[in-house]
């Protein structure tokens, strides 16, 4: 796979994470898991796109209790798409393994 996946990752129930993807460390993915790309101002499900990049964010909670309480849910966001800078930071990474 030409993607980068980053520590403690958890892809689960049949994600597909496409060419040159970056997911940093702690990201947890599952089928139903809405993975809001912050890039293009869409919901995504059970697919990572070639190359974007992954970060494990969060968003606030629904509901009046969760909105009284301040409560956020931890989600993935695709921050930006990969370009040199990533691209070397990755290739680096890979190196110093």
């Amino acid at each position: 796979m030409d993607a980068f996946i980053g520590g403690l990752v958890g892809l689960f129930e049949g994600i597909v994470v496409r060419k040159r993807a970056v997911l940093a460390s702690g990201v947890i993915i599952t089928g139903s898991t809405i993975i809001y790309d912050l890039v293009n101002g869409r919901e995504l499900k059970k697919e990572v796109p070639e190359g974007a990049v992954v970060v494990q964010g969060s968003r606030p909670a629904s509901g009046d209790f969760a909105k009284s309480k301040g409560l956020q849910i931890s989600a993935p966001m695709i921050v930006k798409y990969r370009d040199d800078k990533t691209d070397a930071s990755t290739a680096l990474e890979s190196a110093l393994r």
